[in-house]
């Protein structure tokens, strides 16, 4: 179980830099393994989740859509041109959420484009690049119930989506705060966000962007608020398999110079500002660039 902190922007990116120099002297033949295998098959395999709006999810033409495959289209786009290859083709993997590490690590997937926490347990399976947002794990709570922070909900029960960073930071957080609340762990968001309205659980954490998109879907929203404290701060970035140094360079290369164009920041604007759409309507989330992520995005 690892620790999660509330942590700076040149902390994460530091995080996410770390396994550069252990990479690079990795053997050439592992170093260039995505890359040859990729262009055996003439054909990226990009992982994603169909239900991780606005990063990654299925459009109402059933078609992957959101702000990271923006990103990773742009990596694909870099990729064929670095091996010579104009119509390389892009396979979208639906991936189970918790499956997504598995799918990078088997090597399913080429590289994972979601809304994946960089951690240290993670790294030990497969690679992160520089990230691409910084988010923050909340708790979503029935306004009936009168809650308003979160040392209310101590002794209580918290449900949070199995195989996601955020049951460990409800653990975490109440384990530093002494809170003695109880986490149960939920199959899917569905089943999660059940138990919350059904009062089996008085809170349902999750990362802030997660829970207002599922909010945003919920006939009764108005019923419902997102407490203002969070339980953490976490880097999200795109994964890959360990030990490949040329796929961490051309990837975080490709988030480099979008950071430094401004594209990156046009790609937050269209998924994180402006209306999206999500089920039969279009739904704006107004979640402007934070400086931590403004910060992350602009180093070199």
């Amino acid at each position: 179980m690892r620790t999660l902190l509330r942590v700076s922007p040149r902390r994460l990116l530091t995080l996410a830099l770390l396994p550069v120099a252990a990479l690079v002297c990795a053997s050439h033949a592992n170093a260039q393994a995505t890359f040859e295998k990729i262009a055996a098959r003439q054909q990226i395999n990009v992982g994603y989740r169909e239900d991780s709006a606005p990063f990654s999810y299925a459009s109402r033409e059933k078609k992957p859509v959101g702000y990271s495959i923006d990103i990773c289209e742009a990596v694909a786009a870099r990729l064929a041109t670095r091996l010579g290859q104009k119509n390389l083709r892009i396979n979208f993997v639906p991936i189970a959420v918790d499956r997504v590490i598995t799918f990078v690590k088997n090597g399913s997937v080429d590289i994972l484009c979601a809304n994946t926490t960089d951690t240290a347990e993670r790294r030990d399976q497969v690679a992160f690049s520089r990230p691409i947002y910084i988010d923050q794990v909340g708790v979503m709570v029935r306004k009936k119930d009168g809650i308003a922070k979160l040392d209310q909900l101590a002794g209580r029960q918290l449900v949070a989506i199995r195989s996601t960073t955020a049951v460990s930071a409800v653990e975490t957080y109440g384990r530093e705060k002494s809170l003695a609340w109880k986490v149960e762990g939920a199959l899917n968001p569905d089943a999660a966000l059940s138990q919350l309205q059904l009062g089996w659980a008085q809170g349902y954490a999750r990362d802030r962007v997660q829970l207002a998109m599922q909010l945003a879907d919920v006939k009764d929203a108005d019923q419902y608020a997102i407490l203002p404290d969070a339980l953490s701060s976490e880097p999200i970035a795109l994964a890959f398999r360990k030990d490949d140094a040329a796929m961490l360079e051309l990837v975080n290369g490709v988030i480099a110079d979008a950071g430094a164009s401004g594209q990156a920041a046009t790609w937050y604007d269209k998924w994180f500002v402006r209306p999206i759409p999500l089920g039969k309507a279009n739904k704006a989330l107004g979640i402007p660039m934070s400086a931590e992520l403004k910060a992350a995005l602009a180093a070199r």
